[in-house]
C-alpha cells in the first residue's frame, strides 16, 4: 500500500509527539477551570436566546437557512445550521455546550503545540522546561476561553475554524495541506464577517513577506476560500441591501474610545472583571504589548509569527473603528498566548528563566482574578453576566399560588421558566407580550421582574409596557420585593455613559 503522505510539518509532528502530554495538561486545565466556574451547567445569557430561539421556532434545515440569508441576523448561518443540527440529534443545552468547549480547547491545543514547535525551531535543543510550564499555564487558563469557550454562540466554531487554517497553511507539510486550509477559511467566513480580519493579514503575510504568488495554485485556494463562504459572501450581499444602516450603528456606533476601552477590558479581563477592576490587566496589556513589538524581525520578514502578529493588530484596527465586543475576538486568545509564550521563551532563553516566569505569573495572577469573578462578581463586566437567575426561580416557585402571571424585562426568565421550571396555571410574558391575556384572565399571583434592558431607552416599546403593567396590577397590592444581582460599578458606569442604572441589577416584586 502507498504510504500516506503526512499531514504536518516534521517540526510540527515532532512537537505533538514530545509534548503532547504538556497540551493534555493544558486541556485538562482549561475544561476543569471551566467546569468549576459554573461553565456548560448553567442559565443561558442573553445572546444564547439568539441561538436557541430560531432553532426552536424552526422546522427545517432549509427554513432556517433562508431566514439567515435574507438578512434575519446580523451574521451568516453556518454556526446556526451547526447548532440546529446538533440539536436534531438531540442534544441538550448543556451538551451543546460541551461541544463548543471542545471545539476551544481543541483550538487551544492547535497552537499550543504551534507555540512550542516555533519555539524548537528557535534553537537546535528541546524547549527548555520553564517555557513548557509558561505554555501550560497560559494555555491552561486563558480567561477568554473559559468565559466564553462553551457558548452556544458562533464564537467557538468560529476559533476552532481560524485554528484549524492558520496550522493547516503554517505547519502544512507539503502544497496540498496548505491548499486545504482555505477550506476552513472560507468555513470561517460563512460563520463571521470578522473572517476578513484574518483573510487580509494572510493576503499581505503570503504575498507581501512570503512573496510566494503561482497563479494556479493562488487560482484554485481563492475559488476554494470562495466556495466554502459562499453563505457567508451572500449573508453580506442581503445585509447590504436590507439594513446596512442598522447594522453599522450596532456594531459600530459606541465610538473609538469606548470600544478600544471595551475590548481591552472585556478581551484580557476574561469578560469578567468589571470598569474599577480594569488596573488589574495592566500589567498584561503591557506584557503583551511588549510580546508583540519583540517578536517583529524584519530580517525574517516570512517568520510565521508574523502571521499571527497581523492578526492582532487587524482586531485592534477594528476596534478603532468602533467596534466594541471583545467576546468575538475569543479566536485570538489562542493567539495571544502563543505570541506570549514565544516572546518569553525567547526571553528565558536569552537573559534568565527567573524574568520569564516572573512576567507569566503577573499574566496569570490577572487571570485567576478573571476567572474568580466569571461566576460570581459585584463588579461584573456585563451586567446580565452576574445575576444569580435561580434566586429569581426559587422566590417564583415558593411564593406563586394559584394562577401565575410572570412579566419579564429580562429574556432570560421567561425562557428558563418556559423550557426548565414549566408548571400549570402559569403564564410568563416577555414586556407583556402577546403570549399572556391580560384583559380576560385573572391571575391569583403577579410577579414582575424588571430591571435595566435594550428597550429601556425605546421610549415607545417602554409606555405601552408601563401602561400595560399599570393596569395588571392597578386593584393589587405588592406584597413582597428582592433584588437579585448586584453591580458596585454601577454609578461608574452611569457617569461614563450616561445611562442611570440602579445597583441592584433586577428587581422582583411580587402582587397579590
Amino acid at each position: 500500500m502507498e504510504q500516506l503522505r503526512p499531514i504536518f510539518s516534521r517540526e510540527y509532528a515532532a512537537a505533538a509527539r514530545a509534548y503532547a502530554l504538556d497540551v493534555a495538561l493544558a486541556v485538562l486545565l482549561f475544561v476543569c477551570t471551566s467546569v468549576m466556574t459554573g461553565r456548560v451547567w448553567r442559565f443561558p445569557f442573553d445572546d444564547e436566546l439568539i441561538t436557541l430561539a430560531p432553532i426552536e421556532r424552526a422546522h427545517s434545515w432549509l427554513q432556517l437557512l433562508v431566514h439567515y440569508l435574507n438578512a434575519g441576523d446580523i451574521h451568516p448561518p453556518l454556526s446556526f445550521l451547526l447548532f440546529y443540527g446538533l440539536t436534531q440529534a438531540g442534544l441538550s443545552e448543556a451538551q451543546l455546550r460541551l461541544c463548543s468547549l471542545a471545539m476551544t480547547a481543541l483550538a487551544l491545543a492547535l497552537f499550543h503545540l504551534l507555540a512550542l514547535a516555533l519555539a524548537a525551531q528557535r534553537g537546535s535543543e528541546p524547549v527548555s522546561l520553564p517555557t513548557r510550564l509558561i505554555a501550560v499555564l497560559l494555555f491552561g487558563f486563558c480567561a477568554l476561553a473559559i468565559s466564553q469557550g462553551d457558548a452556544i454562540r458562533w464564537y467557538p466554531p468560529f476559533t476552532i475554524l481560524i485554528a484549524l487554517f492558520v496550522v493547516l497553511y503554517l505547519a502544512g507539510a507539503n502544497g496540498a495541506v496548505r491548499l486545504l486550509s482555505a477550506v476552513p477559511l472560507g468555513l470561517a467566513a460563512s460563520t463571521n464577517f470578522l473572517a476578513v480580519l484574518v483573510a487580509a493579514p494572510f493576503v499581505i503575510y503570503r504575498y507581501r513577506l512570503q512573496r510566494r504568488f503561482q497563479a494556479t495554485y493562488d487560482l484554485a485556494y481563492w475559488l476554494v476560500v470562495g466556495f466554502f463562504s459562499c453563505l457567508g459572501l451572500y449573508s453580506f450581499y442581503s445585509i447590504l441591501a436590507h439594513r446596512l444602516a442598522g447594522v453599522a450603528h450596532t456594531e459600530f456606533g459606541g465610538g473609538t474610545v469606548r470600544a478600544v476601552m471595551t475590548d481591552m477590558l472585556g478581551f484580557f479581563g476574561g469578560d469578567a472583571l468589571g470598569i474599577s477592576q480594569s488596573w488589574i490587566i495592566v500589567p498584561v496589556v503591557a506584557i503583551s504589548g511588549m510580546a508583540v513589538l519583540s517578536l517583529i524581525d524584519r530580517r525574517q520578514p516570512a517568520d510565521p509569527i508574523h502571521l499571527l502578529l497581523m492578526m492582532l493588530a487587524a482586531s485592534l484596527l477594528f476596534a478603532l473603528i468602533g467596534f466594541g465586543k471583545p467576546r468575538s475576538f475569543l479566536y485570538l486568545s489562542p493567539v495571544l498566548a502563543a505570541v506570549v509564550t514565544l516572546c518569553l521563551d525567547r526571553q528565558a532563553t536569552d537573559r534568565n528563566a527567573a524574568s520569564a516566569l516572573f512576567l507569566a505569573s503577573l499574566i496569570l495572577a490577572a487571570s485567576v482574578a478573571s476567572i474568580a469573578n466569571i461566576n460570581s462578581a459585584t463588579h461584573p463586566f456585563k451586567r446580565n453576566a452576574a445575576i444569580p437567575y435561580q434566586d429569581i426561580v426559587d422566590f417564583i416557585q415558593t411564593n406563586e399560588t394559584g394562577t401565575t402571571l410572570i412579566v419579564s424585562t429580562d429574556s432570560i426568565i421567561p425562557w428558563v421558566l418556559r423550557h426548565q421550571y414549566q408548571r400549570d396555571g402559569r403564564c410568563v410574558s416577555y414586556f407583556l407580550s402577546d403570549r399572556c391575556p391580560i384583559a380576560t384572565q385573572r391571575y391569583d399571583s403577579i410577579f414582575v421582574v424588571a430591571g435595566h434592558s435594550d428597550k429601556s431607552a425605546v421610549a415607545r416599546v417602554m409606555t405601552r409596557y408601563n401602561a400595560a403593567l399599570q393596569t395588571v396590577t392597578a386593584d393589587r397590592q405588592k406584597i413582597a420585593t428582592i433584588h437579585v444581582g448586584v453591580d458596585k460599578d454601577a454609578s461608574l458606569k452611569s457617569w461614563l455613559t450616561g445611562v442611570a442604572l440602579d445597583e441592584y441589577i433586577l428587581t422582583v416584586d411580587l402582587y397579590r
